[in-house]
């Protein structure tokens, strides 16, 4: 059996990420990611069966990098501080890998990229979010139980704040993310949950 070579799994995955963040998704191929990565195709192919097994899997590392690497927050924290907590590390993730950013939204806007047997379920909620969600849940502290507007209230915009700058060679100032995190607090935990409400 053929032992992995790390340093050209690398080599792929970067050179991928560079490809969809430049040319987008519809115009990788193993052939030209092959030729980016220093690679041959044949090489390509053993690590990938096709470009669809090769996107499910880069998908399962960046949403390991970006979301499921947001520690949970400590449970004898106030509600709101541990949803701040939680936002700074998915900000911080963000910021820390821009391509994988790019390629996250790339993925969830193209659906048909995904291999037929890859689970995606949300993108972008991980156990730490989830955590948070669950005690403002219980604490009868959220404005909705719809998860999903939930996250169109904090993820969401997070994320989309950080694809737009990068989009356009801008960066995300720290004041900024405080301030979508203050404005995100407020539209998901009732009242009663937040400990500042002066804007």
């Amino acid at each position: 059996m053929r032992r992995r070579d790390e340093n050209k799994v690398a080599a792929l995955e970067a050179s991928t990420l560079a490809i969809v963040q430049n040319q987008g998704l519809s115009q990788l191929s193993i052939s030209k990611l092959a030729k980016q990565a220093g690679v041959s195709v044949a090489t390509a192919y053993i690590y990938y069966e096709n470009k669809a097994d090769l996107l499910g899997k880069l998908y399962q590392r960046v949403q390991e990098r970006l979301i499921f690497a947001v520690p949970s927050p400590a449970a004898n924290q106030p509600i709101q501080a541990q949803f701040n907590q939680v936002m700074q590390a998915y900000a911080h993730n963000f910021l820390a890998h821009p391509a994988d950013v790019t390629f996250l939204a790339a993925m969830t806007a193209n659906p048909e990229y995904f291999p037929a047997r890859e689970e995606r379920g949300d993108s972008l909620l991980g156990p730490a979010m989830m955590a948070v969600i669950k005690a403002a849940y219980q604490a009868d502290g959220l404005q909705t139980g719809n998860v999903d507007l939930l996250l169109a209230q904090g993820l969401y915009p997070l994320e989309w704040l950080l694809e737009s700058r990068l989009q356009h060679g801008l960066s995300v100032q720290q004041d900024e993310i405080d301030t979508l995190i203050k404005m995100a607090e407020r539209a998901i935990f009732r009242p009663s949950m937040l400990a500042d409400e002066r804007i």
